[in-house]
């Protein structure tokens, strides 16, 4: 968990190889932008942001773009997402308010609605680090340390929510070596309903590396490029 409170503990920007089958076939560029004060002076929130892009050999060439408004408590507070494979594109808009989560999502002229609870201490699963972070910040993580709740998964193909539950586990520390020189970092395993990854995080609870299961060190995400503020 990051001694810096809220939204303020997340500005940063970077770039993420991804591989499949321990072969580099794509990217992720993403950035953390804070957003100005309202008219009454409260402090703003955040705006999250990334571009993926997988190439073959991965077994699903596609292209990804999201875009998340965070509270100045550094909660999801919208996420929206377009999708696009060969010529087709799912698109998906999903917010939150007073504790309920509503969805819509586009593709091939059809639109699809869906809303449901969405209470204080439950979480968003989404297919990139930064968002692991997003999450990941609320939780002491210390070797020993284990966290279960219950999370709305969104992904792949039409990136509807779908309730669910995670659980991490952070099972060891040690020196790793980032874009930014070495850094103390602690290893977590993330498991949920369709699997499981194990990762590294930094002290601000970034993802340096990430991997495709819990039992070896295939990688999965890579922090290639990082830059905080």
């Amino acid at each position: 968990m990051t001694t810096t409170l809220g939204a303020a503990a997340l500005l940063a920007s970077g770039r993420y190889a991804i591989f499949h089958a321990g072969i580099e076939v794509g990217e992720e560029r993403w950035s953390v932008e804070p957003t100005a004060s309202d008219s009454a002076g409260y402090p703003g929130g955040a705006i999250a942001r990334g571009e993926q892009v997988l190439a073959p050999p991965h077994p699903l060439p596609s292209e990804l773009e999201w875009r998340a408004r965070l509270t100045p408590e550094g909660r999801i507070a919208a996420l929206e997402m377009a999708w696009r494979v060969g010529t087709r594109t799912v698109r998906a808009e999903h917010a939150v308010s007073a504790e309920r989560w509503h969805a819509r999502i586009t593709y091939g002229g059809h639109t699809r609605e869906q809303d449901g609870d969405f209470p204080g201490f439950a979480e968003v699963a989404f297919g990139s680090h930064v968002l692991h972070t997003v999450m990941l910040r609320r939780y002491a993580l210390a070797p020993g340390a284990e966290h279960e709740f219950p999370a709305l998964v969104i992904g792949p193909p039409f990136f509807a929510a779908e309730p669910g539950r995670q659980r991490v586990v952070c099972t060891a520390a040690a020196t790793r070596q980032t874009p930014l020189g070495e850094v103390r970092a602690r290893r977590i395993e993330v498991v949920e309903a369709n699997g499981a990854f194990a990762a590294w995080l930094d002290e601000h609870d970034v993802l340096l590396e990430s991997y495709e299961d819990t039992h070896t060190e295939e990688p999965w995400m890579r922090l290639v490029e990082y830059r905080r503020g």
